[in-house]
This record gives structure tokens, C-alpha cells and sequence, in this order.
């Protein structure tokens, strides 16, 4: 029970500062579902996935309407380069791990690019490094929440070892 308080209030502090540069669709449907004090982990989570959906859904009817949509369907997504990892790294948030998931607010600096897919590495109780992908589409200039579910955070030290390995993108024309 006060893991799940703790989470509402880290999460209602994020949101209040996000809102002053405009949340992503994740962050903001997040906002809307998940409410009171009776939220469990497993709420979150479920949540978080269900506003992961739509705002895919949302996303995918932008790309169509764009004319990007058709080229991404057929691309695999290539590792961007390391001059472009770090652009990406530095103008986006820092990344949240919460509830057993992973959240990054990332923006899409790359002018060309579309980013289709995020690796993370961290390890688990037995300090086995395990490494995990979650997808998504940031179109350019864009800013969207990578979700990755699952994710051990059990004890504090493992969010400081984890990190962002690598960025997957598709040209975006």
C-alpha cells in the first residue's frame, strides 16, 4: 500500500513538471486512468499497457495520414549511431523504472529518422545481466513514452544499473 502511495505521488510529480512542456499520449492517459488511493502495482502496469495500445493506435493513423505508415511497415528498424544515440540521450527526459516497467519519455531529434524500437540491459537478483526491447514510433520532433513492462526493479541500486543500450530507427521517408 505505500509502495502504490509512493508511486501515485512520484508519478503526480512527474506529470505536474511534464505538463509544463506537454505530456506524451502515454503520460496523459495515464493521468486520466490511474487515480485515488486504492492503486496497485498491477493496476499501473495494466493501465500503462492499455494507454500504450491506444496511443499506438493514435499514432498509426497519424503515420498513415502523414504518408509515413507504409514505408515503416516494411523497414527494420537499424541501430542509430553513436553521435545520434547521444543526441537522443541528451534531449530527452531521463528515464522512470516504476511498478516493474520501464518508461522513457523520448524525443525524436533525429530529422530523418523514426524511432521504432529502445534495448535496456540491467540485471537481475541473481546479477545476471538480462537485456529487454520495447517498441513504439516517435515520429521526428516528436516526444513519446517507450514502455517496457516487466522490468525487476527490486532492489534501489538496480536503477542505477540499468541502462539504455541501444535505439532502433527507420528512415522516415
Amino acid at each position: 500500500m505505500r509502495v502504490a502511495l509512493f508511486l501515485l505521488a512520484a508519478l503526480g510529480a512527474f506529470a505536474e513538471s511534464a505538463d509544463a512542456r506537454a505530456q506524451t499520449c502515454l503520460r496523459a492517459c495515464l493521468a486520466e486512468r490511474v487515480k485515488g488511493s486504492e492503486v496497485t502495482d498491477d493496476m499501473i502496469r495494466f493501465q500503462m499497457t492499455v494507454c500504450r495500445d491506444l496511443c499506438e493506435e493514435e499514432s498509426r493513423a497519424k503515420q498513415i495520414s502523414s504518408g509515413v505508415g507504409h514505408s515503416l511497415e516494411s523497414c527494420e528498424p537499424q541501430k542509430v549511431s553513436e553521435a545520434e544515440f547521444k543526441m537522443l540521450r541528451s534531449a530527452s527526459a531521463s528515464f522512470l523504472v516504476y511498478a516493474h516497467a520501464f518508461t522513457w519519455d523520448i524525443h525524436n531529434v533525429l530529422e530523418h529518422k523514426v524511432i521504432r524500437k529502445v534495448e535496456i540491459s540491467y540485471p537481475t537478483m541473481d546479477l545476471d545481466e538480462t537485456t529487454a526491447t520495447g517498441g513504439g514510433t516517435v515520429l521526428p520532433g516528436e516526444t513519446q513514452t517507450i514502455l517496457i513492462n516487466g522490468v525487476f526493479d527490486g532492489y534501489p541500486a538496480m536503477h542505477y544499473a540499468l541502462k539504455v543500450r541501444a535505439v532502433y530507427a527507420c528512415p522516415s521517408n
